[in-house]
Parts: structure tokens; sequence; C-alpha cells
């Protein structure tokens, strides 16, 4: 921070060309990476000498493995908890839960989206109040293999990408 009661002059550089250096690199690695760096010394109003360096690396493939990683992320999350709610209404159903009570009114009424598509395609087996559901297990194996099938196609989606190597440097200087 300045100590000066004024603020610097923002054409002080523009008035004394001679006192600034600029430094401008620029890089090319291959078509997936590109990166800049630049470094600035000048003196400024005060009297100060300042050196400001900036430096900006863009890496495509590290962006797509971002999203492959975020779509994997977020598909097995959402597996997840889906398994689990599917995975206590089939518990539930088997040791015969009190249908009376909120919860597992609840709970069935937000597993019955998932599972009512998968009813009818195998008998239920039941045993005075418990019910063993094969349309329950049937649902969570399709939907393991629905998740399994969009991390696949994110992986597909989102490879890296292998090119040759290119390599260019732009210098710019100039000399006090």
């Amino acid at each position: 921070m300045n100590n000066q009661p004024y603020p610097p002059d923002p054409t002080y550089r523009e008035r004394y060309p001679d006192i600034h250096n600029d430094q401008t690199i620029q890089t090319a690695a291959s078509d997936s990476t590109y990166a800049r760096r630049q470094q600035e010394n000048y003196v400024n109003p005060a009297g100060d000498r300042v050196e400001q360096q900036e430096e900006l690396v863009e890496n495509k493939n590290v962006n797509r493995a971002n999203a492959r990683y975020w779509t994997t992320t977020i598909t097995y999350f959402v597996l997840a908890v889906l398994e689990i709610i599917l995975f206590l209404r089939f518990l539930f159903r088997l040791l015969g839960a009190n249908q009376g009570n909120a919860f597992i009114m609840f709970l069935y009424d937000l597993s019955h989206v998932f599972v009512g598509a998968f009813n009818g395609i195998f008998n239920d087996q039941t045993l005075g109040r418990s019910v063993f559901e094969t349309s329950t297990l049937v649902a969570m194996l399709i939907y393991a293999l629905i998740a399994w099938g969009i991390v696949s196609l994110a992986r597909v989606v989102f490879v890296p990408r292998a090119s040759g190597y290119r390599n260019t440097v732009t210098t710019r200087r100039r000399d006090l």
C-alpha cells in the first residue's frame, strides 16, 4: 500500500516510457494447452519500483477431466441416494413395517415413483404382513446399470485429446 497522500497518476507510465519495462511470454504447448505470462517492471509516481507478474495457464484436457469427474461424482451420488431409498423400502416391506406410520407411508410414496415401472415383472412373494418385493430389487439393479452407462458415456465424451507436441514462444521486451 502506498503511503503517499495522493493517488498514483494513471498516465505516469505513458508520460515516462523510459522507466517502464514490459515482458510478455506466450506459449502454446499443444492444441489443448495454452500459457501466457506477463511481467511488468516500472517506477510509480511515488518513486517505488514495482514488479507485477501475471500467469495464465489453460489446459483443455484438465477441463475435460474436471467435467468427467463431476459427472461421475454427481451420478454416483444420485444413485447412492436412490439405492438407499429403495433398499429401505425393500427392508421395511420384507420386515412387514406398520403402514400406518407416517415415515413408512412417506417412504413408500416416495419410492413408488421409482418402483412403479417395474411392478408386475415378477410376482411378489407374501408371507403374512411381510412382502419380498422382487420389483424393488429389479429397480435397484436397473438404476445401477443406468448410472454405470452414464458414467461410461462421460468417460467417452470427455476423454483427453492426445495430439502432437507443438511449442511456440513469443517474447516482447522493451529495455530500460
